[in-house]
């Protein structure tokens, strides 16, 4: 479902996105809006689940899990959803896409150790539904982070 935001509340998006502790006080002042008018403003688009939470950005060398490869998966017919649904539990699943081809879905796993990525992935492959894999560890970026 599309929810519709105008201006101000874009406006306060992307200054939270920047600045996710930016004060409402600092806010309303570069938006040239009344504190009250920012802080009903968030409270509407943290409601509405537009704005899904906060977190916070660390330095690229303090990663933690630097362990990190991608599993492309073949599922059985009209089990998908419920294989996304237990691989969302997997602390080591960071990212699940949907994809054509040969594989239905490519899921990123982020681990601290190789015994880490190992166990998750034995536990993906023991989900309801998962047919086959395909793992290939990511060794460098060459662009990007």
């Amino acid at each position: 479902m599309q929810e519709f935001i105008d201006s101000k509340d874009q406006a306060i998006v992307s200054l939270l996105q920047k600045d996710g502790r930016m004060s409402v006080q600092d806010m309303a002042k570069m938006l040239g809006l009344t504190r009250a008018t920012v802080s009903k403003r968030i409270e509407k688009l943290e409601a509405s689940g537009i704005i899904t939470g906060y977190t916070a950005v660390v330095r690229k060398d303090f990663v933690h899990k630097k362990v990190r490869g991608w599993v492309m998966i073949t599922t059985i017919p009209n089990m998908e959803e419920g294989a996304i649904s237990k691989m969302k539990l997997i602390s080591e699943v960071n990212k699940i896409y949907t994809t054509n081809g040969r594989w239905d879905l490519a899921v990123e796993i982020r681990s601290s150790d190789l015994e880490a990525f190992d166990k998750a992935l034995s536990d993906i492959r023991q989900v309801k539904g998962i047919e086959t894999t395909e793992t290939n560890l990511l060794l460098s970026s060459r662009i990007g982070n």
